[in-house]
C-alpha cells in the first residue's frame, strides 16, 4: 500500500492525508467543497483526485462514504 501512496501527486497526496485524518474512524460522507476550500483548490480538483485515489486502491466508496482500505 506505501508504494502506492508515494506514487500520488501533490493534490492526490495533501488529499490522501486530509482522508486519512478525516476517515480514520471508520467510513463516512465527505463534503468536496468543504475539503477545496482547505486544501485551496476547486471542488472539481477534490472530485478529480478522489476518483484517482480509488483508482490507486487507497480508498474506497460505499453507499456515498469513503473509506480508507486496508493493505
Amino acid at each position: 500500500m506505501e508504494g502506492a501512496v508515494m506514487k500520488l501527486e501533490n493534490y492526490e497526496t495533501r488529499l490522501y492525508c486530509l482522508l486519512a485524518d478525516e476517515l480514520a474512524d471508520g467510513a463516512r460522507r465527505v463534503d468536496y467543497e468543504d475539503v477545496a476550500r482547505r486544501l485551496g483548490c476547486s471542488r472539481s480538483t477534490v472530485t478529480y483526485n478522489v476518483g484517482k485515489l480509488m483508482s490507486s486502491g487507497v480508498i474506497g466508496c460505499i453507499n456515498g462514504k469513503l473509506y480508507l482500505k486496508k493493505e
